[in-house]
């Protein structure tokens, strides 16, 4: 088995840097891929490197989609972004290399690196639906953020030092998501086994548990920066979703909100309600302890994020707490996924009017209680 990587970029653009503007992007990519799989570990080749070049050459609807099936074959994605979005087909306003991001964005955000070489590959047009194309790109990385920091050559500036500096640069980048990669599956390692602090929580009786886990829960939200500015809920479900009975240690929570308000601080926002489930849970358990299936549900690593888009309700489940560190390790992954993501100041909207729907409430229940 080999870890395969898509490097994404434009081809035929030019290296400019001096007076040298023979290579292409092309010609980077192949070389990358030359040097990238004669890397070994344990005396096996573990990188197999997928360019356009390698599985197809037309530029044809077929070729388009064959580079997206590409993405989605791969386990992990690097752009190499020069600012060209790239070519399309007829009709379509976005570029390949745009769409070809888009793509492993959608897989995921944390198989998707971007590098900027736009000081070394710059791009000059005048279609003006080249530019649109381009123009789209840009905006997209910029509301995801995925920027890695831009290719800094030491010493002489020539082709030869970029051409190391960007192998070097990819490289890290592979080296690091690998490195994560191993930290989640440890995470899942250990909670698949029967250690000492696993087989602790196990012997809980359901109320002590609950006790335990929205401890370390309400631990860790008094010390996140992302959430100190909203009135952040925490609350446990120890067992299964499923389970009725370790269900309504939770209830919906949401439904005294207007009351979590009454004596909160100027400034604050929300309510938003984190909900550590010792086991699992499913999209249609958290939509019906909603208690109605038109909400927004993103599932991610650390469980799932509901959003209710009308009395923006806000509710994030963070599945398998079954210890300290798994409760833990999940709040962490779920302020990674929204930061990287973009939600995080979505989610701080959305706080600010669910504060504001929570006044209205409490005004029109004293013009009732007046009468």
């Amino acid at each position: 088995m080999k870890f395969k990587v898509f490097i994404s970029s434009r081809n035929n653009d030019k290296i400019i840097i001096g007076k040298s503007n023979d290579q292409t992007l092309t010609d980077i990519r192949i070389w990358i891929k030359e040097e990238l799989e004669k890397e070994e570990l344990l005396d096996k080749n573990i990188l197999d490197i997928s360019i356009n070049e390698s599985f197809n050459r037309d530029t044809t609807h077929d070729s388009y989609y064959a580079c997206l099936d590409e993405v989605h074959q791969s386990d992990f994605t690097i752009v190499l972004y020069n600012g060209a979005s790239g070519w399309a087909p007829p009709g379509f306003d976005i570029g390949i290399c745009h769409a070809e991001f888009a793509e492993s964005i959608q897989i995921s955000t944390k198989k998707t690196s971007i590098v900027d070489i736009r000081n070394f590959c710059p791009v000059s047009t005048t279609d003006e639906q080249e530019l649109k194309r381009n123009k789209l790109f840009s905006d997209e990385i910029q509301l995801v953020n995925r920027f890695t920091n831009p290719i800094k050559i030491t010493g002489a500036q020539t082709l030869e030092n970029f051409k190391n500096t960007l192998l070097k640069e990819i490289k890290n980048t592979i080296h690091k998501h690998i490195l994560d990669r191993i930290k989640v599956s440890n995470i899942y390692y250990d909670l698949a086994g029967n250690t000492k602090t696993i087989l602790d929580w196990k012997k809980l009786k359901y109320s002590d548990r609950n006790n335990r886990i929205k401890e370390t829960l309400q631990e860790l939200i008094s010390t996140s920066t992302n959430f100190r500015d909203t009135i952040n809920i925490p609350n446990a479900i120890p067992d299964n979703m499923s389970v009725e009975d370790a269900k309504s240690f939770t209830g919906r929570p949401f439904l005294v909100d207007q009351d979590k308000i009454l004596d909160i601080a100027p400034g604050k926002l929300g309510p938003i309600h984190f909900i550590a489930v010792y086991g699992n849970a499913t999209e249609i358990q958290v939509k019906n302890l909603i208690g109605y299936p038109d909400v927004s549900v993103i599932k991610d690593e650390f469980g799932i994020y509901v959003w209710e888009q009308n009395s923006h309700i806000q509710m994030i489940f963070l599945t398998d707490c079954k210890t300290h560190n798994a409760v833990k390790s999940n709040f962490l992954l779920f302020n990674n996924w929204a930061s990287s993501s973009g939600e995080l100041n979505k989610i701080q909207t959305r706080a600010k009017a669910r504060l504001h729907i929570l006044k209205a409430i409490n005004e029109a229940k004293n013009i009732a209680n007046d009468q």
